[in-house]
C-alpha cells in the first residue's frame, strides 16, 4: 500500500483555500460582521496572553472578565481544581485551554460545570480528544488562534457494544461471560453520558464516529494496524478535524471563529507515526460522508 503524500499546495489551491476559508469563517460559521469578528479575535489573543506561564489550572483576569487557564491532562484533579476556581469567579468567563485530552468522565463533568457558568473557549495551542469532544463543543463561543490545532479521534462509546469490543478489546478475545458483563455495564454508562451530552448541546453524535471514515479516506487502511508509513513505520496516533463549514452544518458545532480560517477550509487527518513523523492529509466530503459513520 502506498502511503499518503503530504498535502501539496500550489498557488491556486492556496488562494482558493484561504478565500473560501475566509468566507466560511465570516459567513458560514460566525454570524458576526467581519469587523466585530476581528475585534473579538483580537480580544481573544489578549486574553490568551494572560495565561502565559500559568499553572495547569489557574484563575486570571482580563479587563472585566475572569480567565480560567487550563493546561495538561483532563482528570479528576483538574475537575476538582476547576470546581474550586469557579467558586471565586463572579464575572463573564473565558477559558484558555491547551490539552491533549484525558478522562471522558472528567471532561463531561468539566464541560457541564463550565456550561452552567457560561464560557468562551480559546484554543491558543492544542485541544485534542476529550478536550475537543466535550470542552470545545460546550463553549458558547470558540476561538482558534493562529497556530492552534484541534483534533477528534473517536469515542469510548461507539454505536454498538459489538463495535466497542472490536475497537478496544480485539486483542483480548475470547472474553468470558463475566468480563463481557462488566464491559457492557461500563459501555452502557459511557453511552448514556455521551447521548445526554449530545442532546444537551444539540450536536450530531456523528462527530464522535466520523473519525473512522476520515481515517479510511486518508490512508486507504481500515484500521491502524493495517497502515504503514513510507519507511514501514506503524501508527502511533491519529486525529482528524472537520472544516469550519462541516463543524456547523454537519455536526452542529456553532460559533467557531478561526484567526487563520484558510487552515480550516478542508477536512484534515493528522497521522503521527511511531518515529514521530507526521502526515497531514486532506479528506474530501464525498469520501467522508459517503456512508454513515459507525
Amino acid at each position: 500500500m502506498n502511503p499518503p503524500q503530504f498535502l501539496q499546495k500550489n498557488a491556486s489551491m492556496n488562494f482558493c483555500r484561504r478565500f473560501c476559508g475566509v468566507l466560511a469563517a465570516l459567513l458560514g460559521v460566525s454570524s458576526l460582521p467581519a469587523q466585530a469578528l476581528g475585534s473579538e479575535l483580537f480580544e481573544a489573543r489578549q486574553i490568551a496572553k494572560s495565561c502565559k506561564g500559568a499553572a495547569s489550572v489557574s484563575l486570571a483576569s482580563f479587563k472585566d472578565r475572569d480567565v480560567l487557564c487550563l493546561r495538561g491532562e483532563i482528570d479528576k484533579r483538574m475537575e476538582q481544581e476547576i470546581t474550586r476556581s469557579l467558586r471565586l469567579s463572579q464575572r463573564d468567563l473565558a477559558v484558555v485551554v491547551d490539552s491533549d485530552g484525558g478522562s471522558v468522565a472528567s471532561a463531561i463533568n468539566i464541560a457541564d460545570l463550565l456550561s452552567v457558568h457560561g464560557f468562551d473557549l480559546i484554543v491558543a495551542e492544542g485541544c485534542y480528544s476529550s478536550c475537543a469532544n466535550y470542552l470545545f463543543v460546550a463553549a458558547s463561543r470558540k476561538f482558534l488562534l493562529e497556530g492552534a490545532d484541534i483534533g477528534w479521534h473517536g469515542s469510548t462509546a461507539p454505536r454498538s457494544f459489538d463495535r466497542y469490543i472490536e475497537i478496544f478489546f480485539a486483542r483480548e478475545k475470547p472474553l468470558d461471560a463475566a468480563a463481557l458483563k462488566i464491559l457492557r455495564k461500563h459501555y452502557e454508562a459511557s453511552k448514556r453520558a455521551q447521548e445526554n451530552f449530545v442532546q444537551k448541546h444539540k450536536i450530531s453524535e456523528d462527530i464522535y464516529f466520523a473519525h473512522w471514515n476520515a481515517y479510511a479516506c486518508a490512508t486507504g487502511a481500515r484500521t491502524w494496524n493495517n497502515y504503514r508509513g513510507a519507511q514501514g513505520q506503524r501508527v502511533f496516533s491519529v486525529r482528524w478535524r472537520p472544516s469550519l463549514s462541516n463543524m456547523q452544518h454537519r455536526f452542529g458545532i456553532t460559533s467557531v471563529a478561526a484567526a487563520a480560517p484558510g487552515e480550516y477550509a478542508d477536512n484534515f487527518v493528522s497521522v503521527t507515526l511511531d518515529d514521530g513523523e507526521r502526515e497531514l492529509v486532506s479528506v474530501a466530503d464525498r469520501c467522508l460522508f459517503k456512508s454513515r459513520p459507525r
